[in-house]
């Protein structure tokens, strides 16, 4: 979580050499490349990634059908579709992505079922509760989609207290549900005390800043500029991250009248060098976001003049 991917890729490669048999160093390998295409937002080039996973998957189920009662087994298998899940949604394959996660969701199921106390599938099944109810809330009228947002939140919330391997993922995810819930101070807290553990996460700090945002905006000012900082530095052939910080940063210059600061941001944007056309498609409903927000602001200012 610190974004030391190079030396989690090479931990989690000793971990499959001396456990060849074991699937859980293919799901640890490939989710460490996962993260680290979260982190740069590149989703290209993904075989590596998909062949890890299919892979870790088959060796779970094959574990799994030689004793369906093991909780061992189950949890691998939950835990290959979670980051296939992960995976998929990332690269807006929503609905294998979503299939993934309702498969993974009844072995977690299981898990409960073959032991009570197993606090990390009850997170997970928490997680899924809060978030598919949140996605789905225009539909809860339907007899067939339950609200399951409190129980979820209330599920998500043992990661406060209780440890298990995923935990801090689980506290991330505990910080964007409290941000959701308008829970800042909650979500301040909690993400400030995750920066403290990894100060060199740029996406802990990013959830720090959202949580600032209708707290303190000038902190959440700060944080942006940070991040934008440290993604110029690293000069990324793909400039998606960059063009959403910056986005989120004129957005807050301009909810908080400092217009001259927001147009600069905006001009930085939309005056940026060709962008390969790999990116092009991504970056697109950005810039177009961008665009709308610099032209509203100029309209805002001439009307003021």
């Amino acid at each position: 979580m610190n974004e030391e991917y190079d030396l989690a890729k090479e931990n989690f490669e000793f971990f499959r050499m001396k456990n060849p048999e074991s699937p859980l160093g293919d799901i640890l390998f490939a989710g460490a490349l996962v993260f680290e295409r979260e982190h740069n937002h590149d989703f290209l080039n993904s075989k590596q990634i998909d062949s890890l996973l299919y892979v870790a998957q088959d060796s779970s189920e094959a574990l799994l059908s030689r004793d369906p009662e093991d909780l061992w087994n189950n949890y691998l298998v939950a835990l290959a579709k979670t980051y296939q899940t992960y995976w998929k949604l990332f690269k807006s394959n929503y609905f294998d992505g979503f299939a993934d996660g309702y498969s993974a969701l009844n072995y977690f199921e299981k898990c409960i079922q073959l032991d009570s106390s197993f606090i990390e599938a009850k997170v997970v099944i928490g997680n899924y509760y809060y978030w598919s109810s949140v996605k789905t809330e225009s539909f809860h009228w339907l007899p067939f989609i339950e609200d399951r947002r409190e129980q979820g939140l209330t599920a998500l919330e043992l990661a406060l207290t209780e440890k298990f391997l995923h935990r801090d993922f689980a506290l991330q995810s505990l910080c964007y549900a409290y941000i959701n819930e308008g829970r800042l101070i909650a979500a301040v807290k909690l993400a400030s005390d995750l920066r403290k553990k990894y100060p060199n996460s740029s996406k802990i700090k990013s959830i720090l800043a959202r949580a600032y945002e209708n707290l303190e905006p000038l902190k959440a000012i700060q944080l942006y500029k940070e991040l934008v900082k440290s993604y110029q530095k690293k000069n990324l052939n793909n400039p998606y991250k960059l063009i959403e910080l910056k986005n989120r940063l004129a957005r807050l210059y301009f909810e908080n009248e400092m217009e001259k600061e927001g147009l600069k941001i905006c001009n930085e944007v939309l005056t940026m060098s060709a962008i390969d056309e790999l990116y092009q498609l991504s970056v697109l409903p950005l810039i177009k976001e961008m665009v709308e927000l610099c032209d509203s602001a100029k309209i805002n200012k001439n009307g003021e003049d």
